[in-house]
């Protein structure tokens, strides 16, 4: 597949909504956390958030922010708490990518970016247990699975690369 790999823009906040809405787990999908748009919106000019599109639609996106960025949500909290990085880590995700594309590579071509933006520095993710394809995919790009943790009876794991 050919992909139009970029960093978002506030402009893209919109269609990384959708995007993040289609997949959450009440929909089906996977994604533990729903993050508002004034958060995207401030999160896009702080640190790198790589969005893929194909013929000009949005079909995934890996976000990368501070560690300060999601204090407020309990699940980064427990992360941190259960693994504390090293100085200078940030989150690695949510990465998030259109059912109609997985398997097609844009996992591989996300992190690539994502680490090449931040090479050096430690990206820290959270995995659910239970989610064998998404510790398949981040095993394949490097991540170790560093820690174990629960919130709200759900196992997690957290997960950490330095690129």
């Amino acid at each position: 597949m050919i992909y139009d790999l970029s960093m978002a823009t506030t402009a893209d906040v919109p269609e990384i909504l959708a995007l993040q809405a289609e997949n959450q787990i009440a929909k089906g999908g996977a994604l533990s956390v729903e993050f508002s748009a004034a958060w995207f919106e401030t999160t896009v000019q702080e640190m790198p958030v790589v969005i893929a599109r194909r013929r000009g639609q949005l079909v995934g996106y890996l976000v990368s922010s501070t560690p300060e960025k999601t204090k407020d949500y309990a699940l980064g909290q427990a992360k941190f708490e259960a693994y504390p990085a090293k100085a200078g880590a940030y989150n690695s995700g949510p990465l998030c990518i259109e059912a109609s594309e997985r398997g097609q590579g844009l996992a591989e071509r996300l992190f690539e970016l994502q680490g090449s933006l931040l090479r050096g520095r430690e990206g820290v993710g959270f995995i659910r247990r239970d989610n064998a394809a998404s510790r398949a995919a981040h095993a394949k790009y490097g991540f170790l699975e560093v820690a174990k943790f629960t919130y709200d009876t759900i196992e997690y794991l957290a997960v950490a690369r330095t690129t």
